[in-house]
């Protein structure tokens, strides 16, 4: 092989490789190669069919991530899970009332110096008084005290705590749940409202460009004889009325972000991509299926029913004052001295005691009456709260139903005036071009397609929050859309 001033690099066969030298450039070059090779690699592959697809940008979201982003965000949704941590360790502390109560106490006591149980008694056979010491006066005193009460019986007290804390448990999740799904509609709405707000703007850029078109075609006809300064001056004031309709749907495009944003917690200026569009789902069912589902599904009517029997509860807990409370006492004693022994001795010693207690607090009185009117009072005012609800969530499901249906009516309209309009356009445009109608025809179909365009947006916009609004309404997941 001859070599150059740029040698070439020719791979022997293997029948030359042991009989061809390699130039040393090309020996150096082929000993590179297999590093050149796992750099290919890990860089990404030598194929296209080893290159993974891209990651879709963390700006770019469905309306399901922007609905988690909330969940994670939103401090109302905390503070209702709290609430139901809260109610959780209050059914804890409800049961804890038949574990056997045990308390200790220990004391030091120091007695003055005037202490004395010495005292004078006449003496036999007529002679004076002697002194006599019944107890030593022990001034120094120390007390260790343990006792333990296990309620046997409380007048059904602690069974109706239990379940009253129980109801308000579930009462506490379910108000979790129809707090996650009211953050959700929340989000979804913000969501759908920079969507139409986008829309609306693009419809609005797009007939800007349009007139644009126009003004040059206008003035190219002025120059040209056939179109007057005032039809210039007509299409030159439609361009700047719709550059202001273009200013405001921006303006109205950052405050949808904005609002979006503060919803799922980010920055407010944090850029957004819209991966949803708006597509028509199947009809719903029946209004009636629909509420149904609603009674049965609705958390804010689970809360109430739960808090509905946790105040029945109460009503029992407040008459358990009515009953006598039977219990098993016992304690144990060990002090020095320890005054239930005689006579005390200055040593520690032990004692204990064992029995049952029974206690009937008859002057509650009217206390306990008055109680119980409260408790029912408020379990009735509950139960007239959950039939009200009940009632207005009737009412809720089938108007939202009656949206959806409107909404989806609506989107159908909107795209055939948009069909309708872009025809119109083409054709007035065909006929201005040949000269056959005036500037202001072309303008007034200019703007029914601009408007036809937007009346689409918030068409479909609108269509996405009823169905959102029927979600909430019938107590769907909060995920699904």
């Amino acid at each position: 092989m001859p070599l150059g001033p740029r040698p070439t690099v020719r791979v022997p066969s293997r029948s030359e490789a042991s009989s061809t030298l390699v130039p040393s450039s090309s020996v150096m070059l082929l000993g590179r190669l297999p590093v050149l090779l796992i750099v290919m690699v890990l860089c990404g592959g030598v194929s296209h069919g080893d290159v993974s697809p891209p990651r879709t940008p963390p700006d770019t979201l469905t309306v399901a991530q922007a609905v988690r982003l909330s969940m994670r965000a939103n401090s109302t949704i905390e503070a209702a899970a709290q609430a139901s941590r809260a109610a959780s360790a209050a059914v804890r502390v409800a049961r804890s009332a038949w574990i056997p109560e045990v308390r200790g106490a220990v004391s030091y006591r120091r007695l003055s110096e005037n202490v004395d149980y010495t005292v004078d008694l006449p003496g036999q056979s007529g002679d004076g008084a002697q002194p006599v010491t019944f107890a030593p006066a022990i001034l120094n005193r120390y007390t260790a005290r343990a006792s333990v009460t296990q309620p046997l019986f409380t007048g059904f007290r602690i069974p109706n705590q239990q379940d009253a804390a129980q109801a308000r448990t579930k009462a506490a999740r379910a108000q979790v749940a129809a707090t996650e799904q009211t953050v959700a509609f929340e989000t979804r709405a913000a969501y759908w409202g920079l969507y139409r707000a986008r829309a609306q703007a693009r419809a609005t850029a797009k007939s800007v460009e349009l007139i644009e078109q126009r003004l040059t075609d206008i003035r190219n006809q002025r120059a040209a004889g056939r179109a007057t300064t005032a039809d210039v001056l007509r299409v030159r004031a439609r361009r700047d009325r719709v550059r202001a309709e273009r200013l405001r749907a921006r303006n109205a495009v950052e405050s949808a972000r904005r609002a979006l944003n503060d919803q799922m917690g980010r920055p407010l200026e944090a850029p957004i991509t819209l991966a949803d569009t708006v597509h028509l789902s199947q009809p719903e069912r029946p209004a009636n299926a629909l509420v149904e589902r609603a009674l049965q599904h609705r958390p804010d009517l689970r809360a109430l029913r739960q808090t509905v029997r946790a105040q029945a509860a109460e009503v029992d807990v407040a008459q358990s004052d009515w009953f006598p409370q039977l219990a098993l006492t016992g304690s144990y004693r060990y002090a020095r001295p320890n005054e239930q022994l005689f006579p005390p001795e200055d040593r520690f010693q032990g004692t204990w005691t064992a029995g049952v207690q029974v206690s009937w607090d008859l002057s509650l009185g009217f206390r306990t009456e008055a109680a119980t009117d409260r408790a029912r009072a408020q379990w009735q005012q509950a139960r007239y709260e959950l039939q009200d609800r009940r009632e207005s969530v009737r009412n809720e499901v089938k108007k939202r139903a009656e949206d959806v249906a409107q909404a989806r009516e609506a989107v159908a309209a909107a795209e055939t005036s948009l069909a309708s309009g872009r025809a119109a356009y083409r054709a007035v445009q065909s006929r201005f071009e040949e000269g056959m109608v005036v500037v202001s025809d072309l303008l007034d179909a200019e703007r029914t397609l601009r408007e036809a365009r937007a009346h689409l947006a918030a068409a479909q916009a609108d269509y996405a929050l009823a169905r959102a609004a029927l979600d909430r309404a019938v107590g769907r997941s909060v995920w699904q859309e």
